[in-house]
């Protein structure tokens, strides 16, 4: 561990930020407060009360700093109650409530700090580490693409606060590309049309590259007629529990590769949910303005079989 990260780790516990003497009736609130946040909502309970048990409550006095600028701690933090700022140079970058998340650069670049966070009020974060991480948020696609659409959010809304805009939003995506494509579902997001405008490397185990699929009809990989109720379904736009879910379908192997002369399409179990310019809890409710930004789908290998021979 970096000096500066060692000697910021044994400040917190020198100062007792750690609540380990947490009651029983506090720890219930505590989880009640992170079901509520936004990025809960893409976890079983079962696994959000296992990430909640594996974290660290840490209480924050108003103007107290968590961690400063190139301090070193692989780990990121969820908000259970209060706010904090986000500054560099002494220069505000951005303000994180009750719900949000922050300092998750840390997990996926393994450098340290690049900004610090100090409390605004009196405030609870859920601290969690790398393992943690790793073990329920990035073999999470959906939660994975929840990080990259808050992450995009930032960008766009922080361009005023950071010098080298332009450069920080390019470095954010290629570090967040990192994570979803160590997922080994296959995801990918089409647009309003049924265009494929993202895909992961997990595409390689169809014989494809990322590139191979930019641009291309979703209709065109799917094997088999994609009649008005199958697009219905697999290119939804809905949300939450109306959105599609482990319904079967068979994709296309690439034409071009080796692994064709073996077979030419596999099974999938697929989930696909609407996206929307708004968050979830909206999308259903009247007279407010959203527009369909197209469908996230996510596609896991059968356990068993699942080829169709050539």
């Amino acid at each position: 561990m970096h000096l500066q990260g060692l000697k910021h780790s044994l400040t917190l516990q020198h100062q007792h930020f750690y609540t380990h003497g947490f009651n029983a009736m506090d720890l219930r609130k505590d989880l009640e407060a992170l079901k509520r946040a936004h990025i809960s909502h893409f976890f079983e309970e079962a696994d959000l009360e296992r990430v909640f048990n594996a974290g660290k409550q840490i209480c924050l006095k108003k103007g107290q700093v968590l961690f400063s600028e190139d301090s070193y701690q692989e780990t990121m933090y969820i908000i259970l109650s209060g706010k904090v700022e986000v500054y560099k140079k002494h220069k505000q970058i951005a303000v994180r409530e009750a719900g949000e998340f922050f300092g998750e650069m840390a997990l996926v670049e393994s450098k340290p700090r690049s900004a610090s966070v100090r409390a605004l009020s009196d405030t609870e974060v859920l601290e969690i580490d790398k393992e943690t991480f790793f073990n329920y948020f990035a073999s999470n696609p959906k939660v994975v693409w929840a990080i990259l659409k808050d992450v995009s959010i930032r960008n766009r809304a922080d361009l005023d606060a950071i010098d080298t805009s332009s450069l920080e939003i390019s470095n954010s995506r290629e570090k967040y590309r990192r994570v979803i494509d160590s997922v080994s579902d296959l995801i990918i997001q089409t647009d309003p049309e049924g265009k494929i405008n993202f895909a992961n490397k997990a595409v390689s185990f169809l014989g494809f590259d990322v590139f191979d699929l930019i641009g291309q009809d979703f209709k065109d990989f799917y094997d088999g007629e994609l009649s008005s109720t199958s697009r219905a379904h697999i290119l939804t736009q809905r949300v939450g529990p109306r959105a599609t879910t482990d319904l079967e379908v068979s994709l296309k192997v690439n034409e071009q590769s080796n692994l064709y002369d073996v077979c030419n399409s596999m099974s999938f179990m697929m989930t696909a949910t609407g996206m929307w310019n708004v968050p979830q809890e909206m999308v259903m409710k009247k007279g407010v303005q959203k527009e369909f930004q197209g469908t996230l789908l996510v596609a896991r290998k059968e356990k068993n079989g699942g080829y169709r021979m050539v």
